[in-house]
């Protein structure tokens, strides 16, 4: 049975694959997904943010049973290898199946939210199969870039349910109640450029790559290096021996996704055995920081030609200073929940497009008060660096909520199918479950989803063991929601 339900997960799951949705890219999927819930018999509605929301009537004479909605995302970060040809745009996710794990070739999986939404689909097919009560299903848009989905999600969809099912978890014996609220920040100028002096007679190339990078919320607190944060390290050895300027600068994939790489074009006096010296003192700095836990890191120098144009020194100058000043990693602990983060922030992304330059930064608190904090913090950081500064609106934390009913119900079932207890967790992470609750305060929530290992990254795994287990505790919810305990004994025979 397991088997079974493993392969028809994974059938849903191959479908998503093979359809590009990065995130704010997501027409073809929803226009599939529309199109394919309609094929089984749903009444759907597709909203103007691509959003679907389905409604799966009760079972005959469960009609008075409480409405549950089960919820995914169905966009998904897209990396790649450094060298791998792939466009997120427009190819397919290449699937590699083992007995133990799927994983693609050469880029993310989008596991997150794509088996979310796949066990979903594949409960919907099999829903005339027990006795549930009336059930929605909600995929949203843009989670990973700024949750716009969720934010413009109608409340009027949302109301009328007791319980909500957030599949975009990742761990399939943690059952997740509480998540923390984000704010982006993007720090912007215009740049100046100028040639060369004389003097700057060499350019070289300076590359960070092969680091962990992973979740900047659900591993920041992993002591992962940030490549732009670890560049800037380099330059400060390097300032010590002389001058230089920049040229140009890159780094970082997505605003929730640790750096992994970045590089630099720099124009300087110093002659290459220099910056040979410089690596050295680096590397050895790099190893006592880190240890053996970016065992892949790799740094490169390489000469190259001379560009035609620098940024002007004032433009160097303020940029240094920002990359220097600039919050990143583990800002403070909770202070009641052993080993969670409370508030963070990730220095993500930084590039240099014609004459424009752009830092972004994706801080995230378990505290509102917080995240306002953050875009003081970084206002006042703006001014001083004569940058200019957007953010977003903070999304909301979701808070713990401890007269859920929800949380009694599956941690009592995942104990009786699994024969031990589920962790009860709140995550340093941003869900769409903060948004759901504005517009529905009544709602009882809980998260949940299959373990998934080096999301957003090109190292994303999914453990295939642990699919079943999740269509087992979802389906027995229903069932138990609409109150038909005799019927559980028939669906869970294992």
């Amino acid at each position: 049975m397991k088997n079974e339900i493993l392969n028809g997960v994974l059938a849903e799951f191959e479908k998503l694959a093979a359809i590009p949705r990065p995130s704010k890219h997501e027409e073809k999927i929803s226009n599939f997904l529309k199109d394919y819930l309609a094929g089984m018999g749903f009444e759907v509605v597709q909203d103007s943010y691509n959003n679907l929301i389905a409604t799966i009537p009760a079972t005959v004479g469960k009609e008075n049973a409480p409405t549950t909605i089960l919820q995914a995302h169905i966009d998904m970060v897209c990396v790649a290898e450094d060298g791998y040809n792939y466009n997120p745009m427009t190819d397919a996710i290449k699937l590699i199946r083992t007995e133990d794990f799927l994983t693609a070739e050469g880029t993310s999986l989008g596991a997150d939210d794509g088996i979310g939404v796949a066990e979903i689909l594949y409960i919907a097919k099999q829903s005339d199969k027990f006795s549930h009560g009336a059930i929605k299903i909600i995929f949203t848009t843009d989670e990973e870039q700024g949750m716009s989905g969720a934010i413009n999600l109608d409340a009027k969809y949302l109301q009328g349910a007791d319980f909500l099912i957030n599949c975009d978890s990742e761990n399939w014996d943690f059952l997740t109640v509480g998540s923390a609220g984000s704010v982006r920040i993007n720090f912007t100028r215009q740049l100046n450029f100028v040639v060369p002096e004389v003097e700057l007679k060499n350019a070289f190339k300076i590359k960070i790559s092969g680091l962990k990078g992973g979740h900047s919320g659900v591993e920041i607190g992993f002591n992962r290096a940030n490549a732009i944060r670890e560049l800037k390290n380099f330059l400060n050895i390097l300032e010590e021996r002389g001058e230089f300027q920049i040229a140009k600068i890159a780094g970082g994939a997505a605003a929730n996704v640790i750096p992994s790489t970045a590089e630099i074009l720099i124009c300087t006096g110093l002659a290459e055995n220099i910056l040979s010296d410089c690596a050295e003192i680096f590397k050895a700095q790099f190893k006592q920081t880190f240890g053996d836990g970016e065992s892949d890191f790799k740094f490169e120098i390489s000469k190259v030609e001379m560009p035609e144009k620098i940024f002007c020194e004032k433009d160097c100058f303020d940029l240094l200073n920002l990359l220097e000043l600039i919050h990143t990693g583990v800002y403070a602990m909770n202070r009641d929940i052993p080993n969670l983060v409370e508030s963070s922030a990730n220095l993500a992304v930084i590039c240099t497009e014609e004459n424009n330059l752009t830092v972004n930064l994706f801080s995230r608190s378990n505290v509102y008060e917080m995240l306002k904090k953050f875009i003081k913090l970084n206002r006042t950081l703006a001014r001083l660096t004569d940058f200019e500064i957007d953010y977003s609106d903070p999304s909301p934390a979701w808070t713990f909520n401890p007269h859920s009913k929800l949380i009694k119900i599956m941690t009592e079932l995942f104990t009786q199918q699994n024969k031990f207890q589920p962790t009860v967790q709140t995550i340093h992470a941003g869900l769409e479950c903060g948004f759901f609750l504005q517009k529905n305060p009544a709602l009882d929530m809980i998260s949940i989803g299959t373990t998934n290992e080096g999301i957003h990254s090109p190292q994303e795994k999914l453990h295939l063991k642990t699919v079943a287990p999740q269509v087992y505790l979802i389906v027995g919810t229903l069932v138990t929601i609409a109150a038909a305990d005799d019927e559980l004994d028939k669906i869970f025979v294992q």
